[in-house]
């Protein structure tokens, strides 16, 4: 998947979180590729479910297993639809994307490396930008200005912290490291502040 597809999807994916389910699926389909992917093909049975449309749902994830036998959600969905009707847990919709990574521990929290399990070393110049949910390409686009200046950065979300999360953790990383300029190693992750919001991205990038 392209990574233009990978960011529509987790705006999509934010778009079904906050129930704005008719914006999320016009997203979705906007994008060719996007739509005939078995992630987005979940994501879009998971929206019917929320509306009550349990046919059309399982008939989604029924697509979806003819195609991608291997596709864990799907299949899981599919049984749990067998037991009992439940209502989409947002916060596990991506949990099989991805492993779960490793954690090691880093100054006040836990931290989330990328491609490396050692801490973070002490920044001795810093710089922090705010986002108050997840990013738009505007404001990814708005990092250039800082290219060729970031060592590495260090992301606190409590959204961010949970480890069904991984794909859009990913998908984040490619694009920071994209509109910075660095590797994807030198991405981090660490758990929110008590003064962040629920939904509120920290970036604190350390400067060369």
């Amino acid at each position: 998947m392209a990574n233009k597809a990978k960011t529509a999807l987790l705006c999509a994916y934010t778009l079904a979180r906050a129930k704005q389910f008719s914006e999320a699926e016009a997203l979705i389909l906007s994008h060719d590729e996007l739509s005939k992917t078995p992630e987005a093909i979940d994501l879009l049975a998971r929206i019917r479910m929320e509306e009550g449309d349990i046919a059309e749902a399982r008939r989604l994830w029924q697509g979806i297993q003819s195609i991608y036998p291997e596709h864990q959600p799907s299949r899981v969905a599919l049984k749990t639809m067998g037991r009992r009707q439940v209502k989409v847990k947002w916060t596990l919709v991506l949990a099989y994307l991805m492993p779960v990574v490793l954690i090691a521990g880093f100054g006040i929290g836990i931290l989330f490396a990328k491609g490396a399990s050692e801490p973070l070393p002490a920044a001795p110049t810093m710089e922090r930008v705010v986002w108050d949910r997840i990013p738009t390409q505007a404001k990814l686009n708005a990092l250039k200005v800082y290219q060729g200046r970031v060592r590495r950065v260090l992301v606190t979300s409590e959204f961010f912290s949970k480890p069904e999360t991984q794909f859009a953790r990913n998908v984040v990383t490619q694009a920071l490291a994209l509109n910075l300029a660095i590797p994807e190693s030198a991405v981090y992750y660490g758990a929110a502040t008590d003064e962040q919001g629920e939904d509120e991205i920290q970036l604190e990038l350390e400067l060369l």
